[in-house]
């Protein structure tokens, strides 16, 4: 099977089912944050939780799961290099503290704001979205009941984060909330629209993934813009949303991607006495030294271009495989007056179906 193309950049040549060049209009890409950058947030609190066990983990929890193999991660530029579950939830900090100055928000509140976004993906676990079907399967874990219990205090972390929050006078529960999308406060739309803080800096750093950033730009600038603007920026969204749609079809659900996750997920589930739910609290560089043939197996989808049908456990190529299919859309219909109207105007349609992973392979 063929998965190179013919796109390079200076001299790397990308996988072809996550070579994306069409992706949007190019512009360059504007710096995404860094796990070794020397940041520092406004907040002693979100500091404090900066260096914590649980935060400093997710330096070791890739953003994508398995399809962040398909970079060697060598290089400083974002198109360069595999990004983490750290970098992702300081970016959605800053995004969080970036709107809170702008609209002179009270002390308490932008607290919590900035807490929940850095705690919100504080329970991912190894190779992230990509194992998690096996691990809440096979032993009731995911990541929304993990970061529960991480801010709850009730892992092998102990009270570490539960005893910051307390000791700034940030209700744990009021974080929580927040976190879940169950929050009532003035600010909650920030975290359950649908365009909000997680995904405005997810979706933008997954472009960043793929190559040059796109033409949308910058999140903070959105932001701040969202921050300051009597109306909500809708030019902004409307190019976001669509942006959002490019990323889920041509990065994320990409067959590339679905074949990774497969395989992973296969591998998991044949071998499932080999694991444990310990398993979930590990970074991915630990968990790899105790499941080293997994990563063997996406190292195979990755590099073998011809032969990889019998490369694969013929047990694995018949099973089924559930898909859901992702589509982001816009009513322009609604006009965007407020943020109630996030949820009319920008749509999605989910659909899920059933392949082999013989299908996913012949393509």
């Amino acid at each position: 099977m063929q998965i190179q193309c013919n796109h390079q950049q200076d001299g790397e040549r990308i996988p072809r089912r996550v070579c994306a060049p069409t992706l949007m209009h190019m512009a360059d890409a504007t710096p995404t944050l860094r796990s070794d950058e020397d940041l520092r947030l406004r907040d002693r609190v979100a500091n404090a939780l900066l260096h914590t066990v649980p935060l400093r983990r997710l330096e070791g929890i890739g953003f994508l799961g398995a399809i962040d193999y398909a970079k060697k991660g060598s290089g400083r530029q974002p198109h360069r290099r595999r990004h983490n579950r750290r970098e992702h939830s300081i970016g959605v900090a800053k995004l969080a503290e970036t709107y809170a100055l702008e609209v002179e928000m009270e002390e308490s509140d932008r607290k919590m704001l900035v807490c929940a976004a850095l705690l919100h993906d504080i329970g991912h676990g190894p190779l992230s979205h990509t194992l998690e079907p096996v691990f809440e399967e096979r032993f009731g874990m995911n990541h929304h009941r993990t970061t529960r219990d991480i801010v709850k205090g009730s892992t092998r972390y102990g009270a570490q984060i539960l005893d910051i929050l307390k000791q700034f006078d940030v209700k744990p529960d009021d974080v929580l909330a927040l976190i879940e999308g169950q929050h009532d406060g003035k600010y909650a739309f920030l975290f359950s629209a649908p365009i909000n803080i997680d995904t405005l800096e997810g979706i933008t750093r997954c472009r960043a993934f793929v190559g040059p950033r796109s033409a949308f730009g910058s999140a903070s600038a959105v932001i701040r813009r969202w921050a300051t603007s009597r109306r909500l920026p809708q030019n902004d969204f409307d190019d976001f949303w669509s942006l959002k749609n490019s990323v889920y079809n041509l990065v994320i659900n990409a067959p590339l991607g679905r074949l990774l996750d497969t395989v992973a997920q296969s591998y998991m589930a044949a071998n499932i006495d080999r694991f444990e739910p310990d398993d979930f609290l590990k970074t991915e560089r630990s968990f790899r030294a105790s499941h080293a043939e997994l990563f063997s197996y996406l190292n195979i989808v990755l590099d073998d271009e011809d032969d990889l049908r019998s490369r694969l456990p013929k047990s694995w190529l018949a099973v089924d495989v559930k898909i859901s299919d992702r589509k982001f859309f816009v009513d322009e219909s609604v006009e965007l007056s407020g943020p109630h109207q996030i949820d009319a105007r920008y749509k999605q349609t989910r659909s899920r179906y059933s392949v082999t992973l013989e299908d996913l392979i012949q393509g």
